[in-house]
């Protein structure tokens, strides 16, 4: 996988990878479709991104299927290994953000003892090792003589938890709030029975804050999301009602069935909402979701989730994607492919791909995640081969309407059309040989005024047709629509419209008006 690493890509990246923490406050909430679209109102969309992983904007469709994005593994996978003497089993929870200050990737993972486990006394079971990269790829973990771990005098354990006894699934994140530099980095992890929260300057020395973030033991990567526009932070972890209860086991035997997720909210990290369960495995799920991550991308909630298959085989694990407008309510993929599934046996990741918990990183145009990867699933003994590994997904492809051999159609909400121009993010070249039908047109549509039955349906705006739409056929990010060569659209400003799509053979994942 070879990737842009200009100065260009790498404040790209720190952008990116800020969509997951306050930073990109300028990102309003869409919350879920407004009543007052039923009353008539045009929605207000302006001239952002919109993903049409749910159906947020999509008035209708025919012949649609929604598709989870094609992901990449890095062909020098994995990128993170038990190496050191220091480390036991390595990589859960791989954090990894772009340090725009320092003008390298960073990344936090999780070791864990299975011996410091059952003899504490020896010392923390779960630590937090610390690695560095100039391309996001090819990591060197620096022994610092300031951290010293055990009976060696350097290592690359920045962090031990409170009283040196335990830092489980970690969340490292950039503070929305920087008039503080010793707190400029935040940190979320488990400690035993808690939630803790610490902060850091540098990354690398923390100074854990007294009161824990949440008393309740949630064996889970915790995290936050600042909702600027609400003021408030949303706190995903584990829900604490249960559906059979804290101890009672299951009459086919003892799981752990609290693998689902929950929110609770707070306008100051300090007092915090009671946790609501708000996702949980349905009909076409395994019983568990074993570890969850959100973030947000252009507004829009997405969660990489693990599902476990633990009820027929050896608790092996796969991600997949979740997409919401409010953080609370969510929609997925008919199939439930997984966006990033498990290698085939005898590799790296056949037995668990967990989630990462930092957003997707833009490295030119590709969104490059970070997970952990084990060669066994949970239920077989700790293998000393886990891991961290990446992956790559083609920007903002997380899921896709597609149509195959039948032509099929989208119909987008009304809109008040604020720009010029028309971009999608789309696939319409799948083979060498395309015929004539194959790819994707667009129309611009008004609707009906319901005085006369020639108006009763919705009009097509002339000079904006399908017959007039220029074929478009091309793998491309932001592909300009053009009708007999024309992109122009001012003529349309103002003004509330539709938008048709028509394809065969093809995949949309997002379109924008443009200024």
């Amino acid at each position: 996988m070879t990737l842009s690493t200009s100065a260009t890509s790498t404040r790209r990246a720190f952008l990116a990878a800020a969509c997951a923490t306050p930073l990109l406050g300028q990102e309003r909430d869409k919350g879920v479709i407004p009543h007052s679209y039923f009353r008539g109102e045009p929605m207000r969309i302006g001239n952002e991104v919109q993903i049409l992983a749910d159906d947020y904007i999509v008035e209708d469709r025919w012949k649609l299927t929604r598709r989870a994005g094609l992901v990449a593994k890095h062909l020098g996978n994995p990128v993170i290994v038990q190496d050191k003497s220091w480390e036991d089993a390595v990589g859960a929870y791989p954090c990894v953000l772009y340090d725009e200050s320092a003008d390298k990737y960073r990344m936090w993972y999780e070791c864990f003892s299975l011996t410091n486990y059952y003899a504490r006394h020896l010392g923390p079971p779960y630590y937090l090792g610390y690695a560095e990269s100039e391309d996001g790829f090819k990591w060197t973990k620096p022994a610092m003589a300031e951290f010293p771990f055990g009976k060696h005098r350097r290592s690359n354990v920045v962090f031990t938890g409170r009283n040196g006894t335990r830092a489980a699934g970690a969340q490292i994140l950039l503070n929305p709030n920087q008039s503080d530099p010793s707190r400029r980095f935040m940190m979320v992890y488990i400690h035993w029975g808690q939630i803790d929260l610490a902060y850091s300057k540098d990354g690398l020395h923390w100074k854990i804050v007294e009161q824990p973030l949440f008393r309740f033991h949630s064996d889970f990567p915790n995290h936050l999301v600042w909702i600027p526009e609400r003021k408030l932070w949303y706190l995903y972890l584990r829900p604490s009602i249960r559906p059979q209860g804290e101890s009672r086991k299951l009459p086919e035997g003892e799981r752990h069935t609290g693998r689902r997720l929950a929110l609770s909210t707070s306008p100051d990290l300090k007092t915090w909402s009671e946790p609501r369960t708000i996702l949980y495995p349905d009909e076409q799920d395994q019983p568990d979701f074993d570890n969850l991550y959100i973030f947000r991308r252009h507004g829009v909630f997405f969660a990489l989730y693990a599902q476990m298959f633990q009820e027929k085989d050896r608790s092996e694990t796969e991600t997949h994607i979740a997409v919401s407008r409010d953080g609370v309510h969510w929609q997925r993929t008919w199939d439930r492919k997984p966006l990033i599934p498990r290698g085939p046996a005898g590799s790296y990741d056949h037995g668990q791909v967990e989630p990462g918990t930092s957003p997707p990183l833009d490295i030119g145009d590709d969104m490059v995640m970070y997970y952990y990867a084990s060669p066994v699933g949970q239920s077989e003994p700790v293998a000393t081969e886990t891991c961290v590994a990446a992956c790559r997904l083609r920007r903002d492809r997380f899921v896709g309407q597609w149509a195959d051999n039948q032509t099929g159609y989208m119909v987008t909400r009304q809109f008040v059309l604020e720009g010029s121009k028309l971009e999608v993010n789309c696939i319409s070249n799948l083979a060498p040989y395309t015929q004539a039908d194959w790819g994707i047109r667009v129309e611009v549509l008004q609707g009906p005024d319901y005085q006369t039955r020639e108006t009763r349906w919705e009009k097509r705006i002339p000079g904006f047709t399908l017959e007039e739409c220029d074929n478009i056929r091309r793998d491309a990010f932001s592909h300009t629509v053009s009708w007999k060569g024309k992109t122009d659209l001012s003529v349309l400003k103002g003004k509330p419209v539709y938008l048709r799509f028509e394809m065969k053979k093809a995949g949309l994942y997002t379109f924008r008006v443009t200024a």
